[in-house]
């Protein structure tokens, strides 16, 4: 009988026992970054893990850039999946009870968009809101009454999923800066080859004579045989 009550009460904590916890690290656009300890208390981990891909890409965050009312998200509960969202330290609950109370004085849950189709909706929990009251709190007595945040992964608003999927904080842009360039090495400048010195052509000048013949001239006149025979007789009549 005992062992039958051992087994029984072993059963019931396992089917307690949340499927997944975690850290997610909330903010509203990207200013009161606050860590929760995240347990899903109800739906698939594969959704969860759609939350902690989207917050790895943002700087590990999942940001809250919209606000939805209360009887919007109310409609999604049936479908989606739920997760507490705890106070990580003593030191987060100052910031944890200044999200409750913006998300009770706003009447709206916040939203953070995840990849694909999907969001991330932030309440505070409690039976005091009505559109809950008859929607998350109709699931039964597991979910939190007090004491954390309710964040339900479900699918996006219209508005939701027209927006950018990150979006830089005011004031944060920066201009992009050309990439780096890599120093090169300085290449040796190739030297052109000498031109060839060529000695500057000279002509020779043959030595002129003293009448403006050259020597050339005049010997090639003196041993021309017509001309000698013309000399030897005009000597030969002289005489």
């Amino acid at each position: 009988m005992r062992q039958a009550q051992s087994l029984l009460s072993s059963k019931k904590s396992k089917a307690s026992a949340p499927a997944w916890t975690g850290v997610i690290t909330l903010a509203r656009n990207m200013a009161k970054k606050t860590p929760y300890r995240a347990a899903l208390i109800q739906g698939k981990v594969a959704d969860v893990e759609v939350v902690l891909r989207s917050a790895a890409a943002n700087s590990s965050v999942a940001d809250i850039t919209h606000r939805v009312p209360f009887d919007e998200v109310a409609k999604k509960v049936a479908s989606g999946s739920i997760l507490s969202l705890v106070p990580n330290s003593i030191m987060e609950q100052a910031s944890f009870e200044e999200y409750n109370k913006y998300f009770r004085a706003k009447s709206r849950a916040g939203v953070a968009r995840l990849d694909g189709s999907l969001a991330l909706y932030v309440m505070p929990c409690g039976e005091d809101i009505a559109p809950l009251k008859d929607s998350l709190y109709a699931l039964g007595p597991h979910i939190p009454r007090a004491g954390c945040l309710i964040g339900l992964i479900a699918p996006g608003t219209a508005a939701v999923n027209a927006a950018p999927a990150t979006a830089a904080p005011v004031g944060t842009a920066t201009a992009s800066k050309p990439p780096k360039q890599e120093p090169q090495e300085a290449q040796p400048v190739a030297k052109e080859a000498p031109a060839e010195e060529k000695a500057p052509a000279v002509e020779a000048k043959e030595e002129e004579g003293g009448d403006g013949m050259s020597s050339k001239e005049l010997m090639d006149l003196f041993s021309n045989p017509d001309l000698i025979q013309l000399l030897q007789k005009e000597v030969g009549e002289e005489s």
